[in-house]
């Protein structure tokens, strides 16, 4: 072989081997950055021993071993809840291993014990307390050992149930739930997602152990849905049914919506000679305004009865159950039923694995005679309205037979926003703005949530333009927004000094968003590296729209306006139109979303979506000022 030839082979190898390197470059550009350990848990081992009576005795063992700064942060202590008046909570051991293999115990120092916030905020409500376990000494490398034991004295409701969802953010490599209990005891079961599950019966005793192993920590992508809707799952359970949940729950409840001689006074009080929906939204308007919100969650250790509605109007507190249960007395002393409904308040959509008592975490109110889903809970939530996170959900509804529904599905006409501004821009490159705003029932919520916490309405509106590149000073004229009775109504002004330079040939400036309280290019915080997602996306349906006039100077003309967009794809469209008449310049402009619930693997679809908005957002106007 030549000289010569032997060169060409040489470069063609460094060729050949720079296209592969940009080929990895590019993979692993598109995988983001490599996995990067923060915790591992070597062993997350929960064994049940329950007794013919679905008491039972847990064991529960951790093993962590912590490795950035991340995880110290967050794994620095453990902790766990319990309910005195049905359980007993020991810690039988806790250590920490130092990375040169010293073990520093954990003393009584280190370990406390206090009623939770819960049981602080709403005395008598509920007597839950929880023990913290702080680990000392942590360092990168550090191993932290737990072992609790939690007695179960007293049935609960529910008799036995066990959940194990797979740790998200960190690594496992033994993720464990073992269960031993009389083999007479029925006991239903279902896994998913990786957990490996024995069952076996050796003599009186049943034995069941599921466990996955050597899981990658995950990371959170924005606008997921709840991780509860896909990581590896393992759930157990004594009950047979929702209806049987269902059942167990409205006994427990029975007679706790009593109408007594102060409820029925209240009651007539509030409704007047309304009848019907009109008493019943004018006394959902009042519970609404009128009841402080405690956090004593919906939890299936102390069950899912709420206080009797007389001890809820004489506090003036309450969980989500205990709203309930105090509506639910006050229609009926107006003669309307109503149901309790139990659901999941988030960004969990898929329908649950089992009936274990785990798929829900709030309760609602349902009106059989108007087919209409109320949340009392949410101050910001009128009587028309249904508070996000709520649409399209899995739902039992607690009556005494029990029964399984789903509240409606959320469609862009329910949540309408329409920005009206008319802008006028000075020769000096000041732009005054005034708007007006429409929304729907349920846009309203997050609106009203904002203005009622603002310091002020000028405050707010500062804010508002900050965010902005014309920036400005301005203020909202807003009604009260804890008036649930009326429409929310809306209007903005403000001014931007020095908004465009009127310098030169040419005078360039986007199109002012000014108060704009969902502004169009928001929703690029939802995009991911060329629509790359491992989970699916939740985007809330949604028709917003934008109607700008923008009034010249007198001598000023338009060089140029950007080219309208008329986009459609299956996740929903976007269209925007620009015109000219005589010295005003008009924009419209329309973003509907139409699927809440989006596939990783139709993320093309909403990419293309969202990126319509944000890339116009950014378009130009050319002027040409007067000589």
């Amino acid at each position: 072989m030549t000289v010569r030839w032997l060169a060409i082979v040489v470069i063609v190898a460094i060729v050949v081997i720079v296209v592969i390197g940009l080929l990895a470059g590019t993979a692993r550009a598109d995988d983001r950055a490599d996995h990067v350990v923060h915790a591992r848990y070597d062993n997350n081992v929960a064994h049940y021993v329950v007794h013919a009576d679905t008491t039972y005795v847990m064991t529960e063992t951790s093993d962590v071993t912590v490795f950035t700064r991340r995880a110290l942060q967050s794994l620095d202590r453990a902790t766990r809840t319990f309910f005195p008046d049905k359980q007993r909570l020991e810690l039988v051991e806790a250590w920490v291993v130092q990375p040169d293999g010293s073990k520093l115990p954990v003393l009584p120092d280190n370990v406390f014990t206090r009623p939770t916030a819960a049981a602080q905020s709403a005395p008598g409500f509920t007597n839950s307390q929880a023990t913290t376990v702080l680990f000392p000494q942590l360092h990168a490398g550090s191993h932290t050992h737990v072992v609790w034991r939690l007695t179960q004295f007293k049935p609960t409701m529910f008799g036995f149930s066990s959940l194990n969802v797979n740790i998200f953010d960190w690594d496992t490599v033994n993720d464990e739930t073992r269960i031993d209990l009389p083999a007479d005891l029925k006991l239903v079961w279902r896994a998913r997602g990786g957990f490996v599950v024995t069952d076996k019966t050796d003599g009186d005793t049943r034995h069941i152990v599921a466990r996955v192993r050597n899981t990658k920590g995950r990371e959170t992508e924005p606008g997921m849905v709840s991780s509860l809707d896909f990581m590896p799952t393992f759930e157990a359970t004594t009950l047979t049914s929702y209806e049987n949940l269902a059942a167990l729950v409205w006994h427990g409840a029975e007679g706790r919506a009593a109408v007594t001689p102060p409820i029925q006074a209240l009651a007539d009080r509030i409704a007047g000679d309304r009848k019907g929906l009109a008493a019943a939204r004018a006394i959902y308007e009042w519970v609404t305004s009128n009841i402080r919100y405690v956090a004593v969650y919906l939890n299936e250790e102390d069950g899912w009865v709420p206080h009797p509605a007389a001890e809820v109007l004489r506090a003036g507190y309450g969980d989500c159950k205990d709203y309930v249960v105090l509506t639910q007395a006050l229609l009926a002393a107006r003669g309307i039923a109503a149901d309790m409904a139990v659901l999941d308040w988030g960004t969990r959509y898929a329908d649950p694995l089992l009936w274990a008592p785990y798929f829900a975490n709030h309760a609602i109110l349902y009106l059989p005679a108007f087919d209409r889903y109320l949340n009392p809970t949410d101050r910001y939530a009128g009587f028309d309205a249904l508070s996000d996170g709520l649409g399209g959900k899995f739902v039992v509804l607690i009556t005494p037979d029990g029964k399984v529904a789903r509240t409606p599905n959320v469609a862009p006409d329910n949540n309408r926003y329409q920005m009206i501004s008319k802008l006028s821009l000075g020769a000096d490159g000041t732009i005054a703005g005034h708007a007006t705003y429409e929304m729907s029932a349920n846009t309203e919520i997050p609106f009203r949530s904002t203005l009622a916490r603002s310091s002020s309405t000028t405050h707010f509106a500062d804010t508002m333009l900050l965010a902005t590149l014309e920036g400005g000073f301005g203020d909202l004229h807003a009604s009260d927004p804890l008036d649930l009775t009326h429409k929310l109504v809306l209007t903005g002004e403000w001014q931007s000094p020095h908004a465009v330079n009127p310098e030169g040939k040419l005078v360039y400036m986007r199109v002012p968003a000014g108060i704009d309280m969902a502004p169009p290019g928001e929703v690029r915080t939802l995009l991911r590296p060329g629509s790359k997602r491992r989970y699916a996306l939740r985007l809330s349906p949604r028709d917003y729209g934008w109607q700008v006039t923008i009034a010249l100077p007198a001598g000023w003309q338009v060089a140029q306006l950007p080219d309208d967009i008329d986009l459609k794809t299956r996740a929903g469209h976007y269209t925007a139109h620009y015109r000219m008449d005589g010295l005003t310049i008009a924009i419209v402009r329309n973003l509907v979303v139409s699927r809440e619930i989006n596939p990783p693997d139709e993320m093309a679809a909403i990419e293309t979506l969202l990126y319509a908005p944000t890339t116009d957002a950014r378009a130009v106007i050319a002027l040409t000022p007067a000589p």
